[in-house]
């Protein structure tokens, strides 16, 4: 399967779930590489012209509840095939994976000879960043993306006692800067992407999308310097990639499909055809942990290389 730029997942609130899940039993743990081809890295304002001290305040990661990517092709570009998936989300175990990787973070840092220091530990000394509202019938913020090729619904969960950011507020970069005021080193935000379920054309000359229930990642660092107002990024490139091939079950939902009759009717009517299915993901948990964690520690391990 070929991913589009970003494969997700979905959830309609009605049958979203918020399940009570154990840690992730002990077992052998994936290994995620994360290629060079699929990393992008920009530190040339930055790089050796800041203390190497890192400040911790936002990190979140974001659940894809609703996924969905859509091909457009054919005669007169008139056949519309696309997938759409949809999948519960555990809130206790996301922020334990979130705290678990700023943790893992710290302690790569450290070992590169930086001060790291933990949203935890700075207390109330961190940026008044503008947060994301919480959807009322979720319990947590719901972010929305749409590029009409593929479109995404992700819950996102923060750090212990902390907001989850408003990643586009033009706002947070002068509180940032006054957070940074009289201080050393480097701020970073950071952001992990996961969707469970992945969606994407299918590899042949027919035109069509296929699903499955493998684990797709992105994430990004951005840093802004205290001294020299430098910034810098780290990103995994913006069509991410699949880390894990499978991570549950996908079952397709009964009546989704578009019917023989419904494309008749749209192709007398110069329509063109329809071809839409919509899954529901059950996610293996502790599967689903582990992959999460292996993904986001290979990230860590690639950001703090690009900082040295």
């Amino acid at each position: 399967m070929r991913t589009f730029k970003a494969p997700m997942i979905a959830l309609v609130i009605a049958c979203l779930g918020v399940c009570a899940v154990a840690p992730a039993q002990a077992q052998d743990a994936p290994v995620v590489n994360l290629p060079a081809k699929q990393m992008e890295a920009y530190m040339g304002r930055i790089q050796g012209k800041e203390a190497q001290i890192a400040y911790l305040p936002a990190m979140q990661l974001r659940w894809a509840v609703r996924s969905k990517a859509t091909a457009t092709g054919g005669v007169f570009r008139k056949h519309k095939s696309s997938k759409e998936i949809f999948a519960p989300f555990e809130q206790a175990m996301l922020e334990r994976v979130l705290v678990a990787l700023q943790d893992d973070l710290a302690e790569r840092l450290r070992a590169a000879g930086w001060q790291a220091r933990t949203a935890a530990e700075l207390g109330n000394d961190v940026p008044q960043l503008k947060s994301l509202e919480t959807n009322a019938e979720l319990g947590l913020p719901l972010l929305k993306h749409d590029d009409t090729i593929n479109a995404h619904d992700y819950v996102v969960v923060s750090l212990p006692g902390k907001g989850p950011v408003d990643t586009k507020a033009i706002s947070n970069g002068m509180a940032i800067q006054r957070f940074l005021k009289g201080k050393q080193g480097l701020n970073a935000n950071i952001v992990y992407e996961f969707a469970p379920g992945t969606v994407g054309e299918t590899d042949s000359r027919m035109l069509g999308t296929e699903a499955g229930a493998g684990l797709w990642f992105n994430a990004r660092a951005d840093f802004i310097g205290a001294e020299r107002g430098g910034w810098g990024n780290v990103n995994t490139r913006p069509e991410g990639l699949v880390v894990a091939p499978e991570i549950g079950t996908l079952g397709e939902i009964a009546g989704s499909k578009a019917g023989t009759a419904e494309n008749v009717i749209r192709f007398i009517g110069g329509m063109g055809g329809v071809d839409r299915t919509g899954y529901q993901m059950t996610p293996d948990w502790p599967k689903a942990e582990a992959a999460m964690l292996a993904a986001g520690k290979a990230f860590n391990a690639e950001l703090v290389a690009r900082l040295k």
